[in-house]
């Protein structure tokens, strides 16, 4: 076996094992008890060089009061930001609801001259409709009112005669006198041809 082969061989097997093998590191259960070494260890303060330890603590507190200042003039800045742009959206708000209500009006006033135009063309249609129906009415009433004085001249020409109780006797001796010859034929023309008795067919036609 070659050098070669025996190299690329181990360096299979590590790879191999350190797949396969996973390290575990076991600790100490909380229920033992501090190990004999460790009983009585106290551990030693670390030594602190006063001179060091009072600059640090005087940067410490200047990076503070530098880092609170930074702070507060941020929060400051953002809230004047916050309040100009609160008082900007509400002039904003403001000057919309002004457009909006101006526009609003402009457009009530327009539906009011429509509707007031719209209700008076109604009524003058609803007038003129009264007036003709009324003109109507009254020709109907005068035709109605001619037509019976009509009705009652004619009635009163042949109320002339009619039959009462005055004259019931004489009208009686008429038909009783009265003759009639229905003797007579008629041609396709309607015209009659007179028989025997001339004067009587006029009787009986009349």
């Amino acid at each position: 076996m070659s050098v070669l082969t025996k190299i690329s061989l181990n360096f299979w097997t590590s790879s191999l094992s350190k797949q396969l093998i996973q390290p575990v590191r076991f600790r100490k259960p909380r229920w033992l008890p501090i190990a004999k070494s460790k009983e009585f260890y106290v551990r030693k303060p670390t030594p602190i060089d006063p001179n060091e330890y009072e600059l640090l603590r005087m940067k410490y507190m200047h990076y503070r009061s530098t880092m609170k200042a930074i702070r507060l003039h941020l929060k400051s800045q953002i809230t004047q930001d916050d309040t100009g742009k609160n008082i900007q959206t509400d002039l904003d708000e403001a000057a919309d609801f002004k457009l909006m209500e101006e526009q609003v009006m402009a457009w009530n006033k327009n539906v009011a001259g429509m509707r007031e135009e719209r209700i008076a063309s109604e009524m003058r249609f609803e007038e003129e409709r009264i007036q003709k129906k009324m003109t109507q009415e009254a020709e109907r009433r005068l035709q109605e009112s001619l037509a019976a004085e009509k009705r009652l001249q004619a009635n009163k020409i042949a109320s002339k005669t009619f039959v009462t109780k005055e004259n019931l006797d004489v009208e009686i001796e008429k038909m009783l006198d009265s003759r009639s010859d229905y003797n007579f034929a008629l041609t396709r023309d309607g015209k009659i041809m007179e028989g025997e008795y001339p004067d009587r067919v006029r009787n009986s036609t009349s």
